[in-house]
């Protein structure tokens, strides 16, 4: 069944969810939301006016506390809330970087629940006892995140392993929340008709589907697997072994990984790791997942990443992945080339290809609004240009330019805003997308190449083109019988 369908809610249940949507909007309102969000340029002077009224209102305490309020506050109202805490940690430009660093405590730092329902879990899960599945396990869990937690423990072989544990009655919870957003975005879609090419609904559906596939960890491991055999030959990136005949949909045990978080300046170079060659691996292996794979890692937070003895890069949850089609990848990297090279004009004609703008839209008036956004973060020096808050700034411009706003790019730039943060913070003197730069073009280069296009489509249509001399032979017999 497709997600859509089952975020669909019965008529009847309306009355309940604008109960529940009041409670949740004072909930936020009393924990400061307003006060980040008034002024912003996606609410207009008249909403901006009701807005602070209503903050004035509801919410008048200190905004020195607004973090931790607002981070108390979404842990209380469900696992749902956290998934939309944790996108807001990795967006300074929405809130600011104090409230950011708060919010950064729902990646890894929740409350866990028993080590005893743990095992209980995984006793019920391989139908075993723990004494006979383990040597040993660690009863304390190492990270506590907001949909499982994970446990370490000692193979009758001798292997340490990482076990990770979907929480009691998530999926149920998780999914409740996300039916309620779905009313929400279907609401607003109706109350402000302008809002629709924005895909409120649509941008839901894509963040449960990876948020629901999140909770069936075979779905993680399988991710996982699809990873590792897209860099087998790669030896700087390396994926850990999954522990298939131990793992299932509510627990997956994969190889536990030693190593240093990759923004652990101190500790890589006390251990005498290359931050330069780190920063250049991570650049190229992002580059390589987006645009060679169309499959990448979508929770790119440096808690995630850990650089082993070798100097090796390893991922270690894969919960969260997302793809693009050739065509949207495509897409993506004429965007960036046209972004740097600062040819706003060309910018406007690929949106305008990829049907992405109304037909009344001046290409010339859109090209100067967006040279007006780009300038100021372009003319940064390197370190400090982000492209992902660029490419945020132009899906801004939606409103006024009537740009049908792209969801499937939605996890992407999140992804390249944890990507550029942690390339920041490793190594402030150099900017991912300089490093990019000619991988992209030869990749655009490689796509375009005709006879690499040709060799492409015999490639995929092979097995139809060895049936032609069969199909022949047929023809030319049912001819000779006539």
């Amino acid at each position: 069944m497709q997600i859509k369908q089952r975020l669909e809610y019965p008529i009847w249940k309306t009355p309940y969810f604008c109960i529940v949507g009041l409670f949740v909007f004072f909930k936020l309102v009393r924990a400061g939301t307003l006060t980040l969000l008034i002024d912003k340029p996606f609410f207009n002077k008249k909403l901006n006016l009701i807005l602070k009224f209503l903050n004035v209102l509801i919410y008048s305490e200190n905004k020195d506390e607004i973090g931790k309020k607002l981070l108390h506050c979404l842990i209380n109202l469900g696992p749902g809330y956290v998934k939309f805490g944790q996108a807001l940690s990795t967006r300074p430009d929405l809130v600011d970087k104090k409230t950011c660093n708060y919010l950064k405590k729902l990646q890894d730092d929740m409350e866990p629940f028993s080590s005893s329902i743990a095992k209980k879990i995984i006793e019920k899960e391989n139908y075993n006892s723990i004494d006979n599945i383990f040597a040993s396990f660690d009863e304390k869990p190492i990270a506590n995140a907001s949909v499982a937690q994970v446990h370490t423990a000692i193979l009758k072989s001798g292997e340490t392993v990482a076990i990770k544990i979907l929480k009691p009655n998530i999926k149920r919870k998780l999914f409740t929340d996300f039916i309620f957003f779905y009313w929400v975005s279907k609401c607003l879609e109706i109350i402000f008709p302008s809002i629709k090419r924005l895909k409120l609904s649509k941008n839901v559906e894509v963040l449960s589907e990876v948020s629901l596939n999140e909770l069936d960890l075979t779905l993680e491991a399988s991710a996982a697997e699809e990873l590792s055999e897209n860099f087998k030959d790669n030896p700087n990136y390396k994926i850990p072994k999954i522990y298939w005949e131990l793992t299932s949909k509510n627990i997956l045990v994969l190889e536990y990984i030693q190593g240093i978080r990759i923004d652990d300046i101190n500790a890589l170079k006390k251990a005498n790791h290359n931050i330069k060659k780190i920063t250049e691996i991570g650049t190229e292996v992002f580059f390589l997942q987006v645009f060679r794979d169309g499959f990448f890692h979508g929770d790119m937070h440096p808690g995630n990443i850990l650089i082993n003895s070798k100097g090796v890069l390893i991922p270690i949850d894969f919960g969260i992945m997302g793809r693009l089609s050739n065509k949207d990848r495509q897409f993506l990297a004429l965007l960036l080339t046209y972004l740097l090279n600062k040819n706003y004009k060309k910018v406007v004609e690929i949106h305008s290809e990829a049907n992405m703008l109304g037909k009344d839209i001046s290409h010339d008036h859109l090209a100067q609004a967006i040279r007006a956004i780009c300038t100021p973060i372009l003319n940064k020096p390197i370190g400090e240009v982000s492209l992902a808050k660029l490419l945020g700034q132009i899906l801004g411009l939606s409103k006024e330019f009537n740009i049908e706003v792209q969801p499937q790019f939605t996890l992407l730039q999140k992804t390249m805003l944890m990507a550029e943060g942690t390339t920041r913070q490793i190594n402030p003197d150099i900017n991912m997308w300089d490093l990019s730069a000619p991988l992209i073009d030869k990749w655009i280069n490689d796509t375009h190449d005709p006879f690499k296009i040709l060799e492409d489509w015999f490639h995929k249509n092979k097995l139809a083109l060895l049936k032609i001399p069969e199909i022949i032979d047929k023809v030319d017999k049912i001819l000779t019988k006539k």
